[in-house]
């Protein structure tokens, strides 16, 4: 289990990207398992590119950008007025540059939670199949 990014107060670039590999597993075993993709990983996905946005645009952690924060919207709420949204006071080279690091890193995340998946199958696999044999048990006894 894992505490919710606003608990913690220090990550490394590591734990995060062992967090988007976690956020990123239950779609990838559906890809793996059944062969198709659901809505079911919806927030998952939220959340796994809210926080590789994050590490490219306000924590500095990508190569490519380097240690830049581009996240503007902060300024909007600082400053306590409603400003519209922005894409940010940056080029759309550097936009365009930003999404390409936001995909890499979910790619990774994604690749590495397959990778972990793939390797692990047949535990997941016999731990699966002992949780039907209790659920369908415990559906006897009632």
């Amino acid at each position: 289990m894992q505490l919710p990014l606003e608990d913690r107060y220090l990550m490394t670039r590591s734990d995060l990207y062992s967090q988007l590999a976690v956020l990123l597993g239950g779609r990838t075993a559906e890809e793996i398992a059944l062969n198709e993709i659901s809505t079911g990983a919806q927030n998952d996905l939220q959340r796994a590119s809210d926080m590789a946005r994050a590490m490219v645009t306000e924590w500095g952690m990508s190569d490519e950008l380097g240690a830049i924060n581009y996240d503007v919207n902060k300024r909007g709420r600082f400053l306590d007025i409603g400003m519209p949204q922005e894409r940010g006071l940056y080029s759309e080279e550097t936009s365009q540059k930003i999404d390409v690091e936001i995909k890499r890193i979910l790619t990774e995340a994604h690749d590495t939670a397959r990778r972990i998946l793939t390797e692990h199958r047949p535990k997941l696999e016999s731990v699966t199949k002992r949780l039907l044999e209790i659920r369908s048990h415990g559906r006897r006894g009632t």
